[in-house]
C-alpha cells in the first residue's frame, strides 16, 4: 500500500456503506504511524458483522455518527471478507486481537506509550508482565460503565489526562465507539483503537478459537458453541441480517475501490457529515428535535402509576427541548380535553373488566395469532394508520415506544430512526409471578391451575415481544434495577438503563399544601382492583391487621373488591379518592404492603414526596435507591404491625417539617431524572458535546 508524505492513505474499499482500509496488517501499521505523525486526535473502529448490522438496522444515530467520524475503519471479520469476495470486493480482515498483539509485540516506535482502558487491574498487570518492554498506562474504569453517566465522564477525563500515544479501548460494542468519540471533544493528540476483548484474549481470560477455526472463518461457531445462551441471538438472529445488506449493496453498485488520491477515512476531519442526509444529526439551530411517543393509552389524565410514569418521560423530553407528539388511545368514556401535542387513535376500554364482550374478542384474536392478550387488545388499523402517517412526514427524529405492549408497531418504524423503549415492567417476569401466586393461593385447585396456565402463556408471549423490542431499541429505559436485570438476561447486549421517574409534582411544591391534623391512624392507597395490588391488600387485611390494636382507624382509598363505605373491623373502605395527596396527608402513617410486582410503584413515590411516616415492604420500595427520613421497612406481617405501632407511638408529626424533607427528596429525584433523559437524548441524536438547556419547574415557575 502506498502512503503519501502527508499521511494520507492511498485507497479504501467502499462496502456496505463503510469505507474499509485497503491494507493488510503491515499496511495498517504504516497507516497508524502516518496518522500519529500527522498530529491531532483520531480514533479507529473495527467493524464486524454484528457492528455492520447495528449500523444499518440498530436505529442508533449516535452509533452511525460515531462510525462515520472514525479516522479508520478496519475489517475485523473474516465473514465480512468472505461476503465481500462473493460481492466482488477484496477486504483484508485483521481481527482486533491480532492488531493489538502486533502493536504490543512490535511497537510502532521505541518510545511509544500505550494506554489501556476497560480491563480490570489484574488483566492489565498480566498484560504488562507479558510485554515488559512496552510503556503501558492503566486507566481505571467501572466494569459496568454506563454511557453518559458521571463515572463515564470521569473515565473519559482520566483517559484525556493520561499520557499515551495509542489508547486501547477495550469496552463492549458500542460503548467503546462512544468512548472514543467522546474523547474527541477533549483530546488533542493520539490514536484510540476500539479493540473489544483483545486484552482478555491476550492474557488468557477469554479463549480465542483454535487456528483452524480462524482460518476457516468459523470463530463465530466456536464462540456460539462455547457460550450458546449469550451468543445465539447475535449469531443466529441478528447475524443473518447481513445477507440482504450485501445483496442490496451489490444491486445498488455501491461497492468498489476508492480511486488513488481520493479523500479517505484515514484523514477525514472528525466533523465529517454522515451519508444519507435524512439520517444525520438533528440541527438544533433549525428546529427542536421531534419525538413521536407511541403508547397504549393517552396518559394526560394520570389515572394510574403507568400513566404518571409516561407523563414523567414526556415532560422530561419537553424540558430537554424536544417537540413531543403523543399518539395512543383515549380511555373509553373520557371527555377530558387533549393537551397540545396529544392525538387519539380512537377510544378503547383499558381495563378489561369494563368491556367483557370486547375482551372476549381480544382474547380470541390473541389465541388465534399466538400473541399476548395484553398486546392484542391494543392492535388496530386506526392506530397503525395514524402512526404510519406521522412517520411518513419524514420529520420525526426519535421514536419512544411506551410499554412492551406497543411493540407490535415496530415493523412500521423506519430502520434509520432511533427507538427508545420505556420498560414500565419486566412484563414476562411479572406475569410469571402472577402465575406462581395464583397457583399457590388456589392451593392447586382446577381454577387456580387454569388461571396459572393463562398467566404462563402470557409470560411466554411477552418474553418473545420483549426480546424483539430489546433487539431493535437503541436505548432501553427501565424503572427499577430488578427489571433492568431481568431484561438484560433476555438480551445481554441491550443498552438498558434505570431512570428514576419522579411521579407527580407534590401540591406542597406548587402552593405549599394545606396542613391539618390527620383524622386516620393508618392509610392505604392504590388501585386494589388490579391483581398485583389486591394481593398486597389481602395480605394486609388477613395477616397484618390481626396484629394491630383494634381501636385504630384504618382507611383504604382506591378501588377494591369492597363497596365504598364498607367497614370491616377497624378498616374503612373509602372507594375512589379524587385527591390522593389530601388523602395521604389525612393519615398519621401510610402503609404500603406490596407482596408482588414489577416496575416502580408511583404511589410509593408520592407518599415519600409528602414526607409522611411510612411503613413499606421491600417490594414496595423497588426502584427507589434512597428514601427520606421516616420510612420503615418490614418484610413480614408481624414486622409491619410492629413498625406501624412504633410509628404511631412516636412524637407528634410536624407536617411542615416532614413535607419539606419529602419535597427535597422529590426535587433531587426529578433533577436526576431530567439529567439522565437530557444526556440520553443528546447521545441518541448524535450531539454528545452540546448540553441541552434544562428548565426547572419545582416551584411552579420556569427557571433557567
Amino acid at each position: 500500500m502506498d502512503t503519501r508524505a502527508d499521511g494520507r492513505a492511498a485507497q479504501t474499499i467502499d462496502f456496505l456503506g463503510l469505507r474499509f482500509l485497503d491494507a493488510d496488517l503491515a499496511g495498517i501499521r504504516k497507516t497508524l504511524t502516518a496518522t500519529l505523525q500527522g498530529g491531532g486526535y483520531r480514533y479507529v473502529v473495527t467493524p464486524n458483522v454484528d457492528h455492520v448490522v447495528s449500523y444499518h438496522h440498530g436505529g442508533d444515530r449516535a452509533l452511525v455518527r460515531a462510525y462515520d467520524a472514525a479516522a479508520l475503519q478496519i475489517c475485523d471479520s473474516r465473514i465480512l471478507a468472505l461476503l465481500g469476495r462473493a460481492a466482488g470486493v477484496t477486504l483484508h480482515p485483521c481481527p482486533g486481537s491480532d492488531l493489538t498483539e502486533s502493536l504490543l509485540s512490535a511497537p510502532l516506535r521505541p518510545d511509544i506509550r500505550i494506554g489501556v482502558v476497560g480491563p480490570e487491574r489484574a488483566a492489565f498487570e498480566a498484560l504488562r508482565k507479558r510485554y515488559p518492554e512496552v510503556a503501558l498506562t492503566f486507566i481505571a474504569s467501572e466494569m459496568r460503565l454506563t454511557v453518559g453517566s458521571p463515572e463515564w465522564q470521569a473515565t473519559v477525563e482520566r483517559a484525556n489526562l493520561a499520557e499515551w500515544d495509542i489508547l486501547l479501548v477495550c469496552l463492549s460494542f458500542p460503548k467503546q465507539e462512544f468512548f472514543a468519540r467522546d474523547l474527541a471533544s477533549k483530546r488533542t493528540h493520539g490514536v484510540a483503537l476500539c479493540v473489544g476483548a483483545s486484552v482478555d484474549f491476550l492474557t488468557g481470560r477469554q479463549k480465542r478459537a483454535p487456528k483452524g477455526f480462524q482460518r476457516l472463518g468459523l470463530e463465530w461457531l466456536y464462540r456460539l458453541s462455547s457460550d450458546p445462551k449469550r451468543m445465539a441471538r447475535r449469531y443466529l438472529v441478528k447475524g443473518p441480517k447481513i445477507v440482504p445488506l450485501v445483496a442490496r449493496d451489490v444491486l445498488r453498485g455501491r461497492r468498489g475501490r476508492a480511486p488513488t488520491g481520493a479523500p479517505t477515512s484515514a484523514i477525514l476531519p472528525f466533523e465529517r457529515p454522515r451519508r444519507g442526509g435524512a439520517s444525520g444529526a438533528v440541527s438544533k439551530t433549525a428546529r427542536p428535535p421531534r419525538v413521536l411517543f407511541l403508547s397504549t393509552v393517552l396518559p394526560h389524565e394520570e389515572r394510574g402509576g403507568g400513566e404518571i410514569c409516561s407523563m414523567n418521560v414526556i415532560e422530561a423530553l419537553r424540558r430537554a427541548g424536544c417537540d413531543v407528539e403523543v399518539l395512543a388511545y383515549r380511555r373509553s368514556g373520557s371527555d377530558a380535553p387533549l393537551p397540545e401535542g396529544f392525538a387519539s387513535a380512537g377510544e378503547r376500554a383499558i381495563e378489561s373488566a369494563e368491556a367483557k364482550l370486547q375482551s372476549a374478542v381480544w382474547m380470541a384474536r390473541a389465541a388465534l395469532s399466538g400473541e399476548a392478550y395484553s398486546s392484542a387488545k391494543y392492535v388496530s388499523d386506526e392506530m397503525r394508520s395514524e402512526a404510519v402517517g406521522r412517520l411518513a412526514e419524514g420529520n420525526i427524529d426519535l421514536v419512544v415506544l411506551d410499554h412492551a405492549q406497543s411493540a407490535w408497531l415496530l415493523p412500521i418504524i423506519p430502520g434509520d430512526l432511533p427507538v427508545v423503549f420505556v420498560a414500565h415492567n419486566a412484563e414476562h417476569q411479572l406475569y410469571a409471578d402472577y402465575g406462581r401466586r395464583a397457583l399457590n393461593n388456589g392451593r392447586g385447585s382446577l381454577k387456580a391451575r387454569a388461571k396459572a396456565a393463562i398467566y404462563r402463556r402470557e409470560a411466554l408471549r411477552l418474553k418473545r415481544m420483549e426480546q424483539v423490542v430489546l433487539d431493535r431499541a437503541s436505548a432501553v429505559w427501565a424503572l427499577t434495577k430488578a427489571d433492568a436485570d431481568a431484561l438484560r438476561r433476555l438480551d445481554p447486549e441491550a443498552l438498558i438503563e434505570v431512570v428514576p421517574v419522579p411521579g407527580k409534582t407534590p401540591a406542597l411544591a406548587l402552593d405549599g399544601g394545606s396542613v391539618k391534623p390527620p383524622s386516620a391512624d393508618i392509610g392505604l392507597l392504590g388501585n386494589f382492583s388490579w391483581d398485583v395490588n389486591r394481593a398486597g391488600l389481602d395480605w394486609f387485611l388477613d395477616e397484618v391487621v390481626p396484629h394491630l390494636d383494634p381501636r385504630l382507624s384504618i382507611r383504604v382509598g382506591g378501588k377494591t373488591h369492597f363497596a365504598p363505605g364498607t367497614v370491616r373491623g377497624p378498616v374503612n373502605f373509602a372507594g375512589f379518592v379524587p385527591d390522593a395527596e389530601a388523602f395521604l396527608r389525612d393519615c398519621r402513617v401510610v402503609a404500603i404492603p406490596s407482596v408482588v410486582g414489577s416496575g416502580i410503584q408511583i404511589k410509593t413515590i408520592e407518599t415519600l414526596a409528602l414526607g409522611r411516616p411510612t411503613v413499606a415492604t421491600p417490594i414496595a420500595l423497588r426502584g427507589i435507591e434512597t428514601v427520606p427520613e421516616g420510612v420503615r421497612v418490614a418484610e413480614s406481617a408481624e414486622a409491619m404491625a410492629h413498625e406501624l405501632m412504633a410509628a404511631l407511638g412516636g412524637a407528634g408529626i410536624d407536617n411542615e417539617k416532614t413535607g419539606s424533607k419529602g419535597l427535597c427528596w422529590w426535587s433531587d429525584r426529578r433533577s436526576a431524572f431530567d439529567e439522565i433523559i437530557q444526556a440520553r437524548v443528546r447521545m441518541l441524536l448524535g450531539e454528545p458535546g452540546k448540553p441541552v438547556q434544562a428548565r426547572a419547574c419545582i416551584d411552579g415557575d420556569e427557571a433557567a
